[in-house]
């Protein structure tokens, strides 16, 4: 028998009261919270930091600059190598091991640079293991790690080699702290054509739009639910997203209020956030669990998850909700409509791209706004972002979770 529809979750009816909205957090007395001796500190010691890694960023990299009077070594004469953080576990490492796969059917000879440490007993590999010089690098990784990237090699095995470097940039100024890549790279590939906008207007490299090569294994299994404490039968939403940086970014308090817009506190439609918190941003944990209060429909995950751990728990979902201020690509946005999952998302930035192309995807109208972070986590702050209508999201998930399929709802689903 199938669960008993609720009376106040048809689409067109009534929201449901939120017991304490997304902004009370920006207002006294709450705000004050966020403005403790930690927060100071880190906010004090930014400008320092930022000085101190473009120093040793600029200082690193001087030796590698690309010599345009040095001739480029034909692909058959040396090493095709690519760099990235193949073993990490963040949408950036991700996204490099698509792009590696995707580069090893035009290159069979490919050699993988890990920038991620070892495993131990492992050596880590590096250009002093290379048979010759380098006729072709790609680097998988944003330019904060080409001091890295980079010093896996002597500058003369790279005087010859064609360098494409892989950059994600998820608003409309492109980065100060980056300009000393633009003399290390021939060209720049892109996910998107809106990470192209800010990288273009700032440099005159090619700059080449390469969606991500997204690739989901849809042999394996979805995590039973009942590991995270969730019914058979229940509609359950995931939402996923690292705040270590710019929690504002990625938006969880919208998350939880459009899904309390949404279902209220209704056992039967369960949503499962997963972040990544660090020291300075662990008080959004506090202010998500605030508002959350004694239902428990809305639960926060802080497990990290190996690559087919990922693919096992995004696969638990009946939907995707993403109500992020902006994306360079919107790597998750795009497994979950690659595995056939309702995607409930702001329709702004990089997912505008490809999302309408699948029928499963549910564009959040959303308005733009002056981009103001607590965290200042962007010093070039000259620029809008987006700020997602919840009634409208909170709509769009009763409509999913209506038409959600016949089988996903039986009591002995997973």
């Amino acid at each position: 028998m199938l669960p008993p529809a609720h009376p106040d979750h048809d689409a067109a009816g009534p929201l449901h009261g939120v017991p304490l909205p997304a902004t009370a957090f920006r207002h006294l007395p709450r705000a004050l919270r966020r403005t403790g001796p930690r927060h100071l500190l880190h906010l004090l010691g930014q400008p320092l930091k930022r000085w101190r890694l473009g120093f040793a960023n600029s200082k690193a990299s001087r030796p590698y600059r690309r010599d345009p009077s040095n001739a480029l070594l034909p692909e058959d004469r040396g090493c095709i190598v690519a760099v990235g953080d193949f073993g990490g576990k963040t949408g950036l490492c991700r996204a490099a091991s698509y792009e590696a796969a995707k580069l090893r059917l035009r290159h069979p000879d490919l050699i993988l640079l890990s920038l991620t440490p070892p495993a131990p007993g492992e050596r880590r590999i590096d250009g002093g293991d290379l048979p010759a010089p380098v006729s072709r690098l790609y680097l998988l990784c944003q330019p904060n790690r080409y001091r890295r990237a980079l010093g896996l090699f002597d500058p003369a095995q790279l005087a010859g080699a064609h360098r494409t470097g892989l950059w994600a940039w998820e608003n409309e100024v492109f980065p100060g702290a980056w300009r000393f890549a633009l003399r290390l790279v021939d060209e720049v590939w892109t996910p998107s054509a809106f990470s192209r906008a800010a990288i273009a207007a700032a440099s005159a490299l090619p700059v080449v739009v390469v969606p991500h090569h997204v690739e989901v294994d849809r042999e394996i299994p979805a995590l039973p639910r009942t590991r995270f404490g969730v019914p058979s039968g229940t509609f359950l939403g995931i939402a996923i997203m690292d705040i270590k940086a710019c929690p504002e970014r990625k938006n969880p308090w919208a998350h939880v209020e459009a899904w309390q817009k949404a279902f209220g506190d209704s056992a039967g439609h369960v949503l499962l956030i997963k972040v990544r918190c660090s020291k300075a941003t662990r008080i959004v944990e506090r202010e998500l669990l605030e508002m959350i209060g004694a239902a428990g429909n809305i639960r926060l995950v802080r497990e990290d998850f190996a690559d087919a751990e990922q693919v096992a728990f995004q696969r638990m979902a009946d939907v995707y909700l993403s109500l992020h201020r902006a994306e360079a690509y919107g790597l998750n946005i795009r497994e979950f409509l690659e595995m056939g999952t309702p995607v409930v998302a702001t329709h702004w930035s990089a997912n505008t791209e490809y999302g309408p192309s699948f029928a499963h995807y549910h564009g959040v109208r959303a308005d733009l706004v002056p981009y103001r972070d607590w965290m200042h986590h962007y010093p070039d702050a000259g620029f809008s972002w987006a700020d997602a209508d919840t009634d409208h999201a909170a709509r769009l998930l009763r409509q999913v979770a209506a038409n959600r399929p016949i089988q996903s709802r039986l009591p002995n689903g997973t």
